[in-house]
């Protein structure tokens, strides 16, 4: 049956209406799975363009080991750091991250500068400890050397011995002071440095007017070791090969020298009325060095009851709150 020209019309006209609703529909689907892919590209895109770095949990001074080591001498990282995933671009390109940090961080890895929280941590703010444990190391106390005033644990120290000569020469180079009180030092020593120390301290008590005394490094992680300068001489090598005991008595002698409050009290009066009198430039030089002696040492207690009220204190407020 044929149909009218109004029905082939109409008929046409919903079959072209129902080919460009298709062709929008397309379109719209094309666009939206275009838009979908372009979302999952940057996303994926985003996704590769990070990476874990290490972050510092807290401010550390230069010097602070970043890292430990357990029983089977495997490093692990200390509670100061934590991970974070950032974009490669909002971080430097020697970052320590989750692909390097097993070579980058080490059990002798310390911090070169001052760094403060949320610090992203890259390999040039890190250097190698110039002291690394061996099997002879040992901890020693020293409470027969001039400390400096302001010595705190963690410092690092050169050990020198002054003679009333002017000489100053550097004993045992860059240690790190394990703890410390008014009056003495801990250290990690290795064997030739024990022998080094016991020379130069019995030097030190054969000779008037000597100081074997300490100093600070300013910047631990930048400044490289110093090169020791002493030397025992033949003879302290020989008297101590005699007599060992020897060490002993000047470690007791030295300490009292340098720690005994009672001999304090008189001995400045005593060698200072004997300069006035005397011409002997050696005299001189052993008076001026035992003042000396005894004005740090006066310093150093000072210092050190000031932080013992800094820490009470503190402990205090933080019980408190």
């Amino acid at each position: 049956m044929a149909s009218n020209p109004m029905q082939r019309k109409a008929r046409n006209s919903f079959l072209l209406g129902v080919f460009i609703t298709m062709i929008i529909a397309a379109i719209v689907i094309a666009g939206l799975l275009w838009l979908m892919h372009k979302q999952q590209t940057e996303k994926e895109e985003i996704e590769n363009s990070k990476e874990t770095v290490y972050v510092l949990k807290k401010d550390i001074s230069a010097g602070t080991n970043i890292a430990k080591t357990n029983d089977k001498g495997e490093v692990s990282i200390t509670d100061m750091l934590k991970t974070v995933e950032v974009t490669k671009d909002a971080v430097p390109k020697n970052a320590i991250n989750g692909n390097n940090y097993k070579t980058a961080i080490t059990a002798n890895s310390l911090a070169k500068i001052d760094l403060k929280t949320g610090t992203v941590l890259s390999t040039d703010m890190l250097v190698e400890a110039e002291n690394k444990t061996e099997n002879g190391t040992r901890e020693q106390e020293y409470n027969m050397i001039v400390l400096p005033t302001e010595l705190e644990k963690d410092d690092f120290i050169d050990i020198r011995l002054q003679l009333p000569s002017g000489e100053d020469y550097i004993v045992v180079a860059k240690k790190k002071v394990i703890k410390t009180d008014e009056q003495a030092m801990w250290l990690n020593v290795e064997e030739h440095e024990i022998l080094t120390l016991s020379n130069a301290i019995v030097e030190a008590y054969q000779i008037e007017g000597s100081k074997l005394y300490a100093t600070t490094y300013v910047e631990p992680g930048i400044q490289g070791q110093a090169s020791v300068t002493y030397v025992p001489k033949s003879t302290i090598l020989q008297l101590i090969a005699n007599d060992p005991n020897v060490i002993e008595k000047a470690k007791e002698e030295l300490t009292k020298k340098y720690n005994n409050a009672i001999l304090k009290s008189g001995r400045t009066d005593i060698i200072d009325a004997a300069v006035l009198v005397s011409e002997d430039p050696q005299g001189k030089v052993a008076a001026g060095t035992t003042s000396s002696i005894e004005a740090q040492k006066e310093s150093r207690s000072e210092y050190v009851k000031q932080l013992e009220a800094k820490q009470s204190q503190t402990t205090t407020t933080t019980n408190t709150k």
